[in-house]
């Protein structure tokens, strides 16, 4: 027997989801992704986890996503494009040292741009989201969406609210279950 699936079958609901303030800092958002994409029982971080936090204001309204690639650009500003100078005008120095430095002195230099960076907002780093659904939407609509905005994750809405996201893994695991239950051919 077919059973037909809905979005909201497979989201992650939103008080599961891992979700930060625009005026949070950088520290505080990786923290909150760390403790969301490792198991707190054993410490161990796997490839389960969340790799995207949330950004939204105090009324629940999503006003974008910071996930792994957007946290570590910070810290290489010849890829950031436009990021660099609006740290910069923040009074973050993202000069690169051009001198040959011993790998002591790279360890230190990336240790050091980490923790200079620590206080930046998430407001200044974070992605605008490219496309959302609702929540009684079919599973296909979902997959078109990711695939034709190129994103891993879709913020679910019911009407106007933020209810929850569904990733790419979700949808995923959705075939391998309909796959593993359908009889061999």
């Amino acid at each position: 027997m077919f059973i037909r699936k809905t979005v909201r079958d497979l989201m992650i609901p939103l008080d599961k989801y891992s979700v930060v303030g625009p005026e949070d800092t950088l520290k505080e958002a990786v923290s909150s992704l760390r403790t969301s994409y490792c198991e707190m029982e054993t410490g161990m971080c796997t490839e389960a986890g969340p790799r995207t936090i949330f950004v939204v204001d105090k009324n629940g309204v999503l006003l974008g996503i910071l996930d792994f690639r957007t946290i570590l650009k910070v810290l290489i500003p010849e890829v950031t494009g436009g990021l660099t100078a609006r740290l910069e005008a923040m009074g973050v120095s993202m000069a690169m040292a051009q001198a040959d430095l011993s790998p002591e002195e790279m360890r230190e230099h990336f240790n050091t741009r980490v923790i200079r960076n620590a206080g930046v907002r998430v407001k200044d780093i974070m992605l605008q989201t490219k496309a959302n659904i609702q929540a009684d939407a079919d599973l296909t609509d979902a997959l078109k969406q990711i695939f034709r905005k190129n994103i891993i994750i879709l913020p679910v809405y019911e009407g106007n609210r933020l209810i929850g996201v569904i990733r790419d893994v979700d949808l995923f695991l959705a075939v391998a279950d309909i796959l593993a239950a359908s009889p061999s051919a």
